[in-house]
C-alpha cells in the first residue's frame, strides 16, 4: 500500500502536474474561502471550472484562523473559516487544489495575514542597522515585519504548521484535492528590501558570520579582503550604508552583504519548507512566488529553486508595461526552462490602492507573458472579495462579462495543448548576478529600493551612483545599458532570445547557437566557466566590452585562456552592428516577420516543429495595420472572434491590431511549414 501511494503522488513536469497517467496544466483560479459566504462556495468553484480551470487556488491565513496562542478556528466558530469543508467542495466539483498556508500571505490582509501578537513580538521583528523594528506602511495599517532569520519567528511558524496540518494533511492527494503547496509568500523582506534597510536581527547577524566563514574559509583571507585584522568571524559588522569612494575593502564588504541577503532569504525559505513537511504536509510538490521588481530583489530564481520544486513570477501590469512583462518573462523562461515557466499570480484586477488596472490590462499582460513563453498561471483573483476589484466572477459566484475572455483563452490553451508547445529560441543573454549585486550595493535612494524602482516602471539600476569605484567605469550602470542595447538590437531584428541567470544550472546554458554576456573589470568565475563550457560545446559566445581580471570578490583572478569573442564597444550603435553581423554569419533568422514597429509576433510549435499558435502584439497606444510575412498560405483562427484568416499564396497576411491588444491565433493549416 505504501509503495502504491508513493507512485500516485503528484509530480511536477514543467508547468504541469503528473497525477497518475494524467498530465494537468498549472492553470488555476484563486478563491478566498474565508472572504465568501459558505453558501456561495459551490457557485464560485463552479464558475472557476466553467472558465476552463482544473485547479482552485487559495491561501490559508494564519491570522484569520488563530484566535489566541494555541487556539484556532477552522470552522468550529465561524463557518467561513472551515477550509476543510471548502476543499471538500473543490473535490466534489472534480477539481484539484493549490494551497498556500503561509506563514505570510499578504492578500491585502492586515499584518499580511500574520497574527498581531507575532508582528508585535520584539523577538520576531526584523531589525534596522540601529536595531529598531522595520515597519511596513502597507494599507490598512502599518506594522513591524518579521525577520526571516529569527529563531523565535520560526518556532511560531512551526506551531502554525502543526495546527493547520491537522486540517490539510488528510486532504493531500490522493486522499483529497491538494496537489501543490506554497511555502511562504513573496519572500523579499516584506517589500522593505532596500540594500541597507534590514536585516540586522541578532539571529541574522549569526548567519552573517557563518556566511563569511563559508565564503572566505580562513580569517587571514577575510582580514586581507577587508583591509583590517579580524580575530573572529563574528567580529565583522555588516555595512549600514552604501560604500563611499573607491575603497575596495569597503566595496567588498558591501558586495558580500548583498550576496548574504540572497542567501538569508533562500535559507529562511528552505527552513520553512522542512518544518512544513515535518508537520505532515509532505508528498506533494512545493512552490514559491517572486513579486514585482525581481530584477532588483536580493534573491535569485535559482537559489529559491534549490529550496522548493517550482519558482514563478507574479504579474500585475498595465498594458503600457509591455517591455517589462516581456523582459521578466524571457528571464523566467531562460532561467527555469520554458516548460516550467509559471505565474503563481496573474493579476485579474488589483487592490484599490494600486495604480488602476482594467480588464484589458490584465488580459494583455497574460497574453504577452504567454506569447514570450509562460506555460501556466494562477488567475488572481478569479473570484471577487474584499480589498479587491476587477475579478471576472462576483463574490456570489456570478460571472461577469470578462469571464468570457478568460474562458476563450483557456479554451484555446487546452485545445492546442499549449503546455507542450515551444518557442524556438537560439540566442540567450546571460543575466549577471555579480553586477546586479553591485547595483544594489551602490543604490542610494533609500526610500525606494532597486526592486521598487523596477516595479514602478523604471529599472533596478535607477538610483545607483555613477562612481567608477576603482573599476574603470560605473559597472553598476553600464551592465544594464549594455544588455539593453543587445536586447533592443535583437528585438529590432525580430530574432527570438531569452535571458539566462548567471547562477542557473549549467544545462540552462546549452542548446543555444549564440550566447551574449556583459563582461567588465570583474566577473564571477562560475559564470565565466559556464560560458566557456558553452563555447567549447560549439556555441558562439560574445563578451563585452572588457575582459575581467578580478573575481566577484574583487580579488585578482586568472580566468585562463580567452574564449569566445570580445566586443570592445560601449555605444549602442556599434554594438548593434557587431551583434547583428554575428547573427547574419550564423544564419539566425526570425521565424516570421511582422511590421510596422512596434508590433511583435511570436510563434509556438509542437516538439516536432508543427506551428500551432501565433501571437501578434501591439504595445502601442495607437491601432496598427499589421503586415505579417508567414512561411506560406497559412489558415488561422482568431481566439476571440473565432473568425478564420487566410494568408495569400506568398504568405502575406494583413490584419488590424487595435491599440494595446494581442491577437491570439490558432494555426489551423500551416502550408509551407516554417523557415
Amino acid at each position: 500500500m505504501g509503495t502504491d501511494r508513493r507512485t500516485r503522488r503528484p509530480r511536477l513536469r514543467g508547468a504541469t502536474l503528473q497525477i497518475g497517467r494524467k498530465r494537468v496544466p498549472l492553470l488555476s483560479g484563486a478563491v478566498h474561502y474565508w472572504r465568501l459566504e459558505p453558501k456561495d462556495w459551490p457557485r464560485a468553484i463552479g464558475a472557476v471550472a466553467d472558465m476552463g480551470f482544473d485547479l482552485v487556488e487559495t491561501y490559508v491565513p494564519w491570522g484569520v484562523h488563530e484566535r489566541g496562542l494555541g487556539e484556532f478556528d477552522f470552522g468550529e466558530v465561524d463557518p467561513r473559516r472551515d477550509v476543510g469543508a471548502f476543499l471538500d467542495r473543490v473535490a466534489e466539483a472534480g477539481l484539484l487544489a493549490i494551497v498556500r498556508p503561509g506563514p505570510c500571505i499578504n492578500a491585502e490582509l492586515t499584518h499580511f495575514g500574520l497574527p498581531e501578537r507575532i508582528v508585535f513580538d520584539p523577538a520576531c521583528q526584523a531589525r534596522s542597522p540601529r536595531q529598531r523594528p522595520v515597519l511596513q506602511p502597507f494599507p490598512p495599517r502599518m506594522f513591524p515585519i518579521p525577520s526571516h532569520a529569527s529563531r523565535a519567528y520560526h518556532r511560531e511558524v512551526g506551531r502554525w504548521y502543526d495546527a493547520v496540518a491537522k486540517v490539510l494533511a488528510p486532504r493531500l492527494w490522493p486522499d483529497g484535492p491538494i496537489v501543490l503547496l506554497q511555502v511562504d509568500n513573496e519572500a523579499a523582506f516584506y517589500f522593505r528590501d532596500g540594500p541597507y534597510e534590514q536585516d540586522y536581527h541578532p539571529d541574522a547577524l549569526g548567519w552573517w558570520a557563518a556566511f563569511l566563514e563559508r565564503r572566505y574559509e580562513r580569517l587571514d583571507r577575510l582580514s586581507e579582503a577587508y583591509g583590517q585584522p579580524v580575530g573572529g568571524w563574528d567580529e565583522v559588522a555588516p555595512p549600514r550604508r552604501p560604500p563611499a569612494g573607491d575603497d575596495p575593502a569597503e566595496l567588498r564588504r558591501a558586495m558580500d552583504w548583498a550576496a548574504f541577503r540572497e542567501a538569508l532569504l533562500a535559507r529562511g525559505l528552505g527552513r520553512m519548507k522542512r518544518r512544513m513537511q515535518r508537520a505532515g504536509l509532505s508528498g506533494v510538490p512545493t512552490l514559491h512566488n517572486v513579486p514585482l521588481g525581481g530584477g532588483g530583489l536580493p534573491l535569485t530564481l535559482s537559489s529559491m529553486g534549490r529550496e522548493v520544486n517550482l519558482v514563478g513570477l507574479d504579474y500585475y501590469h498595465a498594458a503600457r508595461e509591455h517591455r517589462t512583462v516581456k523582459r521578466r518573462t524571457l528571464r523566467l523562461v531562460g532561467t527555469v526552462g520554458e516548460e516550467a515557466a509559471y505565474a503563481p499570480k496573474m493579476g485579474a484586477g488589483a487592490p484599490p490602492w494600486y495604480t488602476p488596472l482594467e480588464h484589458r490590462d490584465s488580459l494583455y499582460t497574460a497574453c504577452c507573458a504567454l506569447a514570450f513563453g509562460l506555460r501556466g498561471f494562477n488567475l488572481y483573483m478569479a473570484v471577487d472579495r474584499d480589498r479587491w476589484y476587477g475579478a471576472p466572477v462576483r463574490s456570489d459566484g456570478t460571472p461577469r462579462p470578462e469571464a468570457d475572455d478568460w474562458r476563450r483563452l483557456l479554451g484555446l490553451l487546452r485545445h492546442v495543448a499549449f503546455h507542450q508547445l515551444r518557442r524556438r529560441v537560439e540566442v540567450a543573454i546571460c543575466w549577471p548576478h555579480e553586477y546586479a549585486r553591485l547595483s544594489r550595493a551602490t543604490h542610494r535612494v533609500g526610500l525606494l529600493s532597486p526592486s521598487g524602482m523596477e516595479a514602478l516602471g523604471g529599472t533596478p539600476v535607477d538610483g545607483c551612483d555613477a562612481e567608477p569605484r576603482g573599476l574603470g567605469e560605473p559597472v553598476q550602470l553600464a551592465w544594464w545599458q549594455w544588455m539593453a542595447a543587445v536586447s533592443d538590437a535583437l528585438t529590432e531584428a525580430r530574432i527570438p532570445y531569452v535571458y539566462v541567470d548567471s547562477d542557473a544550472p549549467p544545462e540552462r546554458f546549452t542548446g543555444y547557437r549564440l550566447l551574449v554576456a556583459p563582461s567588465f573589470a570583474f566577473a564571477s568565475p562560475e559564470r565565466m566557466a559556464r560560458l566557456r563550457a558553452a563555447a567549447e560545446d560549439g556555441a558562439t559566445v560574445l563578451l563585452g566590452p572588457r575582459w575581467p581580471d578580478l573575481d566577484d570578490r574583487l580579488e585578482e583572478h586568472d580566468f585562463g585562456t580567452r574564449f569566445g569573442e570580445l566586443l570592445e564597444v560601449d555605444e549602442p550603435a556599434p554594438l548593434r552592428e557587431a551583434l547583428l553581423a554575428h547573427c547574419e554569419r550564423l544564419g539566425l533568422r526570425p521565424p516570421l516577420r511582422v511590421g510596422p514597429a512596434p508590433l511583435e509576433a511570436t510563434l509556438h510549435e509542437t516538439q516536432d516543429g508543427v506551428p500551432r499558435v501565433l501571437f501578434v502584439l501591439n504595445p502601442d497606444e495607437r491601432s496598427h495595420e499589421a503586415r505579417l510575412e508567414l512561411p506560406g498560405p497559412w489558415r488561422l483562427r482568431d481566439a476571440w472572434t473565432e473568425a478564420t484568416l487566410e494568408a495569400e499564396a506568398d504568405g502575406s497576411l494583413p490584419m488590424e491590431v487595435p491599440a494595446r491588444t494581442v491577437r491570439v491565433l490558432e494555426i489551423v493549416d500551416a502550408q509551407g511549414g516554417t523557415r
